[in-house]
């Protein structure tokens, strides 16, 4: 099956030579960190509210399931008994989370080789995965990657290989041939500007690539193919970047792609990692964030990407700016606005509350502050909030931890929240909250930066 194909390959390789962590390259104007996790990371990665859905476990009957993954390494166990986990994809507007299986036939499995789909996933927990099949078990055998549809319908590939892979519309109890045929159909993604969606696959010569472009209708967009073949990239899964670009995964040892959708002219992404499979972009902060199926640290880690033009830098000196800049903080405008239930609000709800993401990059290398250096080791931290914040005191635990460090690195909090005032009479106004952050580092200089932010009631 293609998932277990791939799986099979990247870690036969990984056991015989997996890069260290540090070997990682990040594209320009992004920052890498890690996000180790208790168990090994299995072909799901889904940005989700307040955390990353994260696919984890031992391939095998019922050995694998979805945690929630908050920033601060606590693990919310969100469905459990699959199998060999093909891909994820979270619908915020329904709060569905959407997991295919393609290894049904493993003995003892208790469902399989179909796709899922978890109801109120952001709170949910514990959930069987035999109790949320959206198709009943063994209906789809090579249910591979997932992809929404702007209606809210279901795109899963089905890599049957020899020219049997198809892509499979899924409506309610309804499934459908979107488009075909493929060899080892892969990744797909839609394209948010303009809607159509792009596939990749692995042909049946087990070396070459290449992607194919439709409509929302499943109907070809020529060039065919869009890209390849070709062996430079490619085709375990697709997403689109904040920028607009189609991001591809999929080679042992090789980069991660970026490719224009307009003229299919590519770019190395990311580089460094044995086998990079699952790939999700942050909505609201553009992190993009990729697993790798590798063994050691590198196989148990969240790979994140941090684009710098997102962070908020304060106004400091621009001789020490650079030491510290504020993740999740790219605000409405610079009085720090946002109102409840939007982008900016991180658990994607109004409940008369915002919950800022906010993390801490420091040593940042900012191409807006070129007279600031980033040789000097950052030395020390300090993050205060009004009101007090467990989650930022957890963030600023870990940050102390790392230190002294050298070089660029962001550490991510589980949130800042901040209550909507009501009154008495049960009018709701703005709430307010401050965040000051003290950065010094071992050549003396200190950054102190202040953000204050409001909380509008929803509408």
């Amino acid at each position: 099956m293609f998932h277990k194909y791939f799986a099979a390959l990247a870690l036969a390789g990984a056991s015989l030579a997996a890069p260290a962590l540090a070997a990682v390259t990040p594209p320009a104007g992004y920052i890498y960190s890690t996000q180790l996790l208790s168990s090994t990371a299995q072909s799901c990665v889904a940005a989700a509210p307040g955390g990353t859905f994260v696919g984890i476990g031992a391939f095998g009957a019922n050995a694998q399931g979805v945690v929630l993954a908050k920033p601060s390494g606590d693990l919310r166990l969100v469905v459990w008994g699959l199998n060999s986990i093909g891909d994820c994809a979270y619908d915020a507007a329904t709060d569905t989370l959407y997991v295919s299986d393609n290894g049904g036939e493993a003995a003892a499995a208790l469902t399989g080789d179909t796709v899922f789909a978890v109801p109120a996933a952001s709170t949910a927990s514990g959930l069987a995965a035999s109790a949320v099949e959206l198709q009943p078990e063994d209906s789809i055998p090579l249910a591979s990657s997932l992809a929404i549809l702007p209606g809210g319908n279901l795109l899963v590939t089905n890599a049957a290989g020899g020219g049997l892979g198809s892509v499979l519309e899924i409506a309610g109890m309804s499934v459908t041939t979107f488009t075909s045929p493929f060899d080892l159909t892969g990744g797909i993604a839609v394209n948010p500007s303009g809607g159509n969606v792009f596939v990749a696959e692995l042909l049946d010569n087990f070396v070459d690539n290449q992607i194919s472009q439709f409509t929302g209708a499943g109907v070809a967009v020529p060039p065919v193919p869009f890209a390849g073949p070709s062996g430079a990239f490619g085709s375990y899964d697709l997403a689109f970047n904040a920028d607009g670009r189609l991001l591809v995964t999929g080679v042992f040892a090789g980069n991660v792609v970026s490719f224009n959708p307009a003229d299919a002219t590519s770019v190395p992404f990311i580089g460094g990692l044995n086998f990079a499979t699952s790939i999700t972009v942050e909505p609201f902060t553009q992190r993009v964030d990729v697993l790798s199926a590798a063994g050691g640290t590198e196989g148990k880690s969240v790979h994140r990407f941090t684009p710098i033009d997102q962070l908020a830098p304060g106004k400091g000196s621009p001789s020490s700016e650079c030491l510290q800049e504020a993740y999740g903080l790219q605000l409405v405008d610079d009085a720090g606005d946002c109102t409840d239930g939007a982008a900016c609000d991180a658990d994607g709800v109004a409940n008369d509350a915002c919950v800022f993401p906010v993390g801490v990059c420091l040593n940042v290398d900012d191409p807006d502050f070129t007279a600031c250096s980033t040789a000097s080791n950052v030395t020390e931290v300090t993050v205060a909030a009004t009101p007090a914040s467990a989650a930022l005191a957890a963030a600023a635990a870990q940050i102390d931890a790392a230190l002294p460090l050298t070089g660029s690195s962001c550490f991510f909090s589980d949130g800042y929240w901040v209550p909507v005032k009501i009154t008495g009479s049960g009018d709701k106004k703005d709430g307010k909250g401050k965040l000051k952050v003290t950065t010094v580092a071992a050549d003396g200089r200190k950054d102190t930066d202040t953000y204050r932010l409001v909380c509008h009631p929803a509408p």
